[in-house]
């Protein structure tokens, strides 16, 4: 028998499960304010516990909670612990349990709105509230969703709802429903009806609360006939409060059961939940911790300034409510405690208020064991640090804000985890997201900042899930973003050869369909995908899942979990996205926010269809791609332990870090001044509910203003407050953006100064960036050593920083894992010309056409560039002008009236917008193929005759010897980059209108449909024109007069023969050429006319020879005056590569 394998060993490259950390709370030292509430006995009645952040109110309500346990008086079961969010009701219920050492069978810390609901819960099973089903929490965005339906049904011409008419271009807006659910909150917080909203309306004199009224009576009636279960968050608390009003026994058997009830953050609460802790805390022992500078919740109707009026809520009929302030600070370091008191001293309060500012440091020579890895390293020294900053630009923030965390990390010890960046709103943490990630620093992002819909990883699954259910088209725009998305995961060069690939299989199928087209059918259809190699497969991964998908909503019983799943494990990235986050670094966290993505969105799938059995994914979609605001998930998250926290004010409240940045502080955003609720009125409503309506009315836009600034600079106090050693607040200061005054709050300037300087951004901490400044160093200390000198490591002609540059270079490029960049193998710049031959070999041939002489004389290395296949993407002109010549090749001779009918047909071709800018176009061509009727008229009224359309033609020319005689001067073989050698010349291209004369000359016609428009003198010289009559003159077309079509080319013999007789014969005479100019503004064609050549003048054949020279060389020049652009000042067409342009220089000049 083969003995058992080790239980101690595991399989290499296996993973070891380990179980969770324990939960284990030793008892922290307590200071003697903190000491005189935990030792209250009980039976002190009610406290409260005012106090600045970082106090340890939260600390005191535990560890009173604990010291009452183990005395005995009080059960842990019947212990109360209400947190303002998840987060914070969590921290406290594992500091709770984990002091005490052992498990409950209830759940001791809640948030208000779990206690609800935990009471709506209850009530039903005891048969106080009466429901068929279990109660359920609707959440924002499934709140957001009904209005948007309600609105929608009432766009319905018949069944508008009476608004006002200045709010109709509101009413399909986000932003209207923003208002409609904020007034909505405030009826249903204060307990009102739609009739009180009427009533109130009157009074008012706001003849939209009409029309809002009606609204949320269909709203409510919504509720209770689709889910008479669900209750909204903001009615959760109202309808608790409801079940003790309507069931008092209910509410005595609950005061009954609560022994002991502590409530933190008591100042992030709205009047509902006042109320509600006035219910169960009559004749109990309560704590209450407060601080009423400190708050993040106010947009969802938080009410610090209520704080004062607790003394008279709590104390009902029983002993006098007691006030035990903390003062002693055990968070921050003395510079960070003062940042925050100058941000809270700007607050307005009530009075008392002041008790919850006063922050004192502990006693001399007491540290705090969490300060101790990092005591007197870098900035951190024992006063703390608090720093104000402007940078110039957004970019330079970014970078500033990156710079800040490498420093940190490198510099003074600190892991990535100790570290926050705090900004104002979730538009601002995509972009420093994406920035901190791209320079290798972990981020981790709350998942509640961002809507499910806008997750990166989420937005290609749903838009496959809208092409299996043909709620979407599958556009080639959107088959590219696919296939380019964290789902596909092709890169721009797969992408581009997998186009490729897609194109050279129709053409060799004889088909002629764009790479757009088959990149949609390869997804839909992907039969041709079948032979592709590496480049098809991010195509072969979307094409299964839209066939899974399919598959999947075509079964009997589909939903949306069903459907999804078969479109998530069709991906197959499941576990190479799970190692991915379990490898880390910066693609490990962008693993884990994509997993998260995916629990949040399979948990929002899940909701739905338990919430609504008989929806179907259409239905889901609909619902999902309608939220636009973040859905709160239970899903469990991936720990990522040593990641920078990336978030808002509100995700950060109840949290500290020992660095802290405070990032986008800038005038408009933070304080965001906006009046909120305005529109609809709703804090309008909310002062008349409890003040009354003359007092409400009364109150002007500059009382809500100043209360808003109040809002921001406690949620801004918030942020400050997070930091325990390292404060840094950020702003830009430009001419688009000016710094918000609450940067001057945190960090002032120093006296006598009234300027904030602009703040230098070094060099990225990271071995990219250190190799690039390594190699610059290496260069500019080398720049003057010639190649005799010898290298740039020991060359006694460079400089000692350039050697000592060098040798880190060899070092970092000679390591283990040597660092991308650093081997000189790696730099270009350096490496030699890959060939200086010439393009054509001696003895070769030379192509010549007609229509590129002019543009290689110009500029040689813009012709090589278009060539060789470099030439920019076609735009509409030329789209445009080929439509034109197809036309004037089908219908040579026709009416206009003829060419504007086959223009209507053609029209569509071209893909235009059916708008302005499309008719602008259309009017554009139809005067050009009505003009080319009237060239039509022209040129029979002037005695020629049409040969041929799109005449092909070639040409063998003299050999052309690159030392021989070119315009009458030597032309030397420097400038071609090749040695004096034969080469032989075809002249070879396409003439638009083959003519004939009245004396049977051939006249060539150009078709221009370009608005430029060259001069006389031009014309009289015109190279393309010029080539072409040269043609003529070696015998081109040579029978075309006999009335025969199609391409001529003449035997050698026969050209050889002509070449040496002193004068053409006849039919090889040229009759001129002609540019008909029909792309410009006038009404009727220009007519350009270049003289026939006569065979004695070889300024032509020149041009033409010359070219052939040029188009044969090893260099190739460009040619432009660097100061005014290229081609007449119209800038140079290719900066990039151009070496005369800034943007085209080698890397090493």
């Amino acid at each position: 028998m083969t003995a058992p394998a080790s239980k101690t060993r595991q399989a290499p490259g296996g993973l070891r499960l380990l179980p969770p950390r324990g939960n284990h709370h030793a008892a922290p030292v307590l200071s003697p304010d903190q000491l005189a509430v935990v030792e209250l006995p009980q039976g002190s009645g009610p406290v409260l516990v005012p106090g600045a952040p970082g106090t340890g109110k939260s600390t005191v309500l535990v560890e009173a909670a604990v010291r009452r346990v183990q005395q005995g008086s009080v059960d842990p079961e019947r212990i109360l612990i209400l947190a303002p969010g998840r987060h914070a009701a969590d921290a406290l219920r594992d500091a709770f349990t984990g002091r005490l050492d052992r498990s409950l069978s209830t759940t001791p810390a809640r948030t208000w709105a779990s206690y609800a609901f935990d009471l709506i819960r209850r009530a039903k099973a005891e048969g106080v509230l009466p429901l068929q089903r279990p109660p359920k929490l609707l959440s924002g965005p499934e709140q957001d969703l009904i209005i948007k339906e309600l609105l929608d049904g009432h766009s319905v011409p018949g069944s508008e709802l009476p608004w006002p008419e200045e709010l109709s271009a509101a009413l399909p807006t986000r932003g209207f429903r923003d208002e409609v659910r904020q007034l909505f909150d405030r009826i249903i917080e204060s307990g009102r009806t739609a009739d009180d909203l009427v009533g109130l309306a009157y009074e008012c004199g706001r003849p939209d609360w009409m029309a809002a009224a009606e609204l949320y009576a269909e709203y409510r009636d919504v509720l209770d006939l689709r889910m008479p279960e669900a209750f909204d968050p903001a009615g959760i608390i109202t309808a608790a409060r409801q079940i003790f009003q309507d069931s008092p026994g209910f509410l005595a058997a609950e005061r009954e059961r609560l022994q002991l009830i502590l409530v933190d953050d008591i100042q992030e609460a709205n009047p509902a939940v006042f109320e509600l802790l006035a219910d169960i805390a009559e004749g109990k022992d309560v704590l209450v911790a407060s601080s009423p500078d400190t708050v993040v919740q106010g947009f969802r109707g938080a009410r610090p300034d209520l704080v004062a009026e607790l003394p008279g809520l709590l104390r009902g009929g029983g002993p006098a409510v007691r006030e035990l302030p903390l003062w002693q600070t055990h968070r921050h370091r003395p510079l960070v405690a003062e940042a925050w008191t100058r941000v809270a001293a700007r607050i307005s309060q009530r009075s008392g208020g002041q008790l919850a500012r006063r922050l004192e440091q502990p006693e001399a020579g007491t540290v705090d064991p969490r300060d101790k890895e990092h005591e007197n390293t870098g900035r951190n020294t024992p006063e703390g640090c608090v720093e104000g900053h402007v940078l110039p630009s957004p970019v330079h923030e970014l970078r500033y804000v990156a710079q800040r965390i490498l420093e940190a990390q490198l510099h003074d010890g600190r892991e990535f985890g100790d570290i926050a960046v705090i900004v104002r709103n979730g538009g601002q943490i995509a972009q420093l997201q994406r920035y901190l990630v791209g320079h290798g620093i972990p981020v981790r992002v709350p998942v509640a900042d961002t809507a499910v819909r806008d997750e990166v990883a989420v937005r290609p699954l749903l838009e496959i899930f809208g092409v299996v259910l043909d709620q979407e088209l599958l556009t080639p725009e959107a088959a590219v973003s696919l296939l380019t998305s964290r789902i596909g995961g092709a890169t721009a060069i797969e992408l581009r050869r997998l186009r490729q690939s897609l194109r050279r299989e129709e053409l060799l199928g004889g088909g002629g369909r764009s790479s757009d087209a088959l990149l949609v059918e390869a997804l839909l259809e992907p039969g041709a995908l079948a032979t592709l190699g590496v480049e098809g497969s991010s195509a072969r991964r979307l094409a299964r899942m839209i066939q899974a998908g399919k598959a999947a909503a075509a079964g009997a019983g589909a939903n949306a979990e069903t459907v999804l799943w078969a479109l998530w494990q069709a991906t197959g990235l499941s576990s190479r996205w799970a190692e991915a986050a379990l490898d880390g670094g910066a693609a490990g966290s962008r693993a884990d926010r994509d997993l998260d993505a995916m629990m949040a969105l399979f948990y929002t799938a899940e909701r739905f269809v338990d919430q609504l059995p008989g929806a179907g994914p259409q239905q889901f979609l609909e619902y999902l791609l309608s939220q636009e605001l973040p859905m709160d998930t239970l899903a469990a998250r991936a720990q990522l332990e040593e990641s920078v926290e990336l978030m808002t004010p509100a995700s950060a409240a109840g949290r500290e870090w020992p660095m802290v940045i405070v990032a986008g502080l800038q005038e408009g955003v933070w304080p965001n001044t906006r009046l909120r609720g305005e529109l609809l009125g709703s804090t309008l409503f909310a002062d008349a509910v409890e003040h009354g309506v003359e007092h409400a009315l009364q109150r002007g836009p500059q009382s809500r203003l100043r209360d808003i600034r109040y809002d921001e600079l406690r949620s801004f106090s918030t942020a400050v407050s997070r930091a325990r050693e390292v404060l840094i607040c950020t702003a830009v200061s430009s001419e688009d953006e000016q710094p918000s005054p609450f940067l001057d709050y945190a960090a002032p300037l120093p006296p006598n100064t009234y300027l904030r300087d602009y703040t230098p951004v070094g060099r990225p901490l990271t071995l990219r960036a250190l190799v690039a400044e390594l190699r610059q160093n290496v260069q500019l200390g080398c720049s003057g050593v010639s190649a005799g000198d010898g290298d740039a490591t020991g060359s006694t002609g460079a400089s000692a920083e350039a050697r000592e540059a060098a040798r880190v270079l060899a070092r970092l490029a000679t390591e283990f894992h040597p660092v991308p960049g650093a081997h000189p193998d790696s730099w270009w710049g350096l490496a030699p010309l890959s060939s200086a031959e010439p393009v054509v070999p001696p003895g070769g041939t030379v192509f010549v056409s007609p229509s590129k002489v002019e543009s290689v004389h110009k500029s040689p290395l813009d012709w090589l560039v278009q060539a060789a296949g470099g030439e920019a993407a076609t735009d509409f002109a030329r789209s445009l002008g080929t439509l034109v010549h197809g036309i004037a090749q089908e219908l040579p001779d026709a009416s206009g009236s003829e060419y504007v009918a086959e223009l209507v047909r053609r029209w569509p071709s071209l893909g235009m917008k059916d708008n302005w800018e499309g008719k602008l176009d259309y009017r554009r061509a139809e005067l050009m193929v009505r003009k080319l009727a009237q060239y039509v008229l022209l040129m029979r009224s002037e005695g020629r005759s049409l040969v041929g359309v799109e005449h092909d033609f070639e040409v063998t020319l003299p050999d052309v010897r690159l030392g021989g005689q070119l315009d009458g001067q030597e032309r030397g073989t420097e400038d071609s980059g090749v040695k004096d050698a034969t080469r032989h010349a075809v002249l070879r291209g396409q003439v638009d209108r083959l003519e004939i004369d009245a004396a049977g000359r051939l006249v060539i016609v150009d078709l221009k449909t370009g608005k430029h428009q060259p001069g006389k003198a031009e014309v009289a010289r015109h190279p393309q024109l010029g080539a072409y009559q040269a043609a003529v003159l070696q015998g081109a077309f040579k029978d075309a007069g006999a009335g025969e079509g199609g391409p001529e080319q003449s035997s050698a013999h026969e050209q050889s023969a002509a070449h040496e007789q002193p004068t053409a014969p006849e039919e090889h005479r040229p009759g001129g050429a002609v540019l008909a100019q029909l792309g410009t503004s006038t009404k009727s064609p220009a007519i350009q006319q270049q003289e026939a050549l006569d065979p004695q003048d070889n300024w032509a054949q020149d041009l033409v020879n010359e070219a052939a020279v040029l188009m044969a060389a090893g260099t190739f020049e460009a040619r432009h005056d660097p100061a005014k652009g290229s081609h007449g000042g119209h800038g140079c067409r290719l900066p990039d590569v151009c070496p005369l342009c800034a943007r085209g220089k080698q890397v090493t000049e």
